[in-house]
């Protein structure tokens, strides 16, 4: 308490030593109050500090789990393709085992036949069952071709791009398999699958399974969502999950997005196109907390629970909107 020089409680009561004496409490009581409203004010400070802080440990605690995540799925999509050449490099040398084994079978029936006379039982088969592809009648082929040359230092000319035109028309509707289902990529407007080509095209089935495998080989077509594109049409691009997309506007993000939505991907092509936009969009710096916790939302239940195409097509519409 502040000493009081002009009287004390065991005085007797004088007006102004009591006046005196209150104006004392009071002047004590002010400092103390001033004290309180100074650590008060010390403390708000130190809670927000805090609390600051916190945010950072939680944000980074946030980053660190998104992080294991992310190496996780490469981790889990690295033994996944593993898997796939492994079987695909299995399936190949049974065929070639297969194949060896035909030839030698072949080579040992042509040197039987050298020295026995063929019997009526051992026909040779006819040139129908030997191959039921058809030929490509070079005729109208060359004509194509001789006028391409012709033009070929002026390629943006009417009669060259008519002609290549025309050339692309006739090799789909009468080219080899391989053509005629580049053809039929090139017209569709949607990728098709195996069995939606097949059921377009007049050829054999194993004709086309085969050519499917030459053109992926070749990278003329690839695989997009549950079916094929060729590879210069913008489905084969905007899909493309292995490309760089921080280099694209948002706006190229969120349509890429939806194209891999749009051709039926599956489960884990969805978590990945989810992850690299969201992870684009956060480099370049207009990803809000918001958004960024919602792509984040939906990847999770992408792994948990199905989602329609129409659900994901509208959310991704409503982010392009807002």
């Amino acid at each position: 308490m502040v000493h009081n020089p002009f009287d004390d409680e065991n005085s007797k009561d004088d007006p102004k030593k009591a006046k005196l004496r209150t104006q004392a409490q009071q002047q004590f009581i002010q400092q103390l109050q001033q004290r309180i409203a100074t650590q008060s004010n010390r403390l708000e400070e130190l809670q927000a500090e805090i609390s600051k802080h916190n945010q950072v440990i939680q944000n980074k605690d946030l980053e660190i789990q998104e992080y294991s995540k992310r190496v996780e799925e490469e981790r889990m999509f690295f033994e996944q393709d593993k898997k796939a050449r492994s079987d695909r490099e299995y399936e190949l040398q049974k065929t070639v085992q297969k194949k060896e084994l035909e030839i030698k079978t072949l080579q040992e029936g042509s040197s039987q036949t050298t020295f026995s006379p063929p019997t009526p039982l051992h026909e040779p088969p006819s040139e129908s069952s030997v191959s039921d592809i058809p030929e490509l009648d070079l005729g109208p082929v060359n004509n194509f071709v001789d006028t391409l040359m012709a033009y070929y230092k002026k390629p943006t000319d009417d009669v060259f791009v008519s002609s290549l035109r025309d050339l692309a028309i006739y090799c789909s509707e009468s080219g080899t398999p391989d053509q005629q289902i580049l053809g039929l990529l090139l017209k569709a407007e949607l990728p098709l699958t195996e069995d939606e080509i097949k059921q377009k095209l007049t050829i054999e089935p194993q004709d086309i399974s085969r050519a499917i495998f030459r053109l992926m080989q070749k990278n003329f077509i690839k695989k997009v969502g549950r079916g094929f594109a060729v590879i210069s049409s913008e489905f084969a691009e905007m899909t493309d999950i292995s490309k760089n997309w921080g280099g694209l506007t948002p706006e190229q993000v969120y349509e890429n997005l939806m194209s891999v939505v749009y051709v039926e991907s599956d489960k884990d092509e969805l978590i990945q196109a989810f992850t690299k936009a969201r992870d684009a969009l956060m480099e370049m710096g207009v990803l809000a907390t918001q958004r960024r916790h919602d792509i984040s939302q939906i990847i999770e239940k992408i792994k948990r629970h199905p989602f329609t195409n129409n659900e994901l097509t509208e959310t991704i519409k409503s982010w392009l909107e807002s």
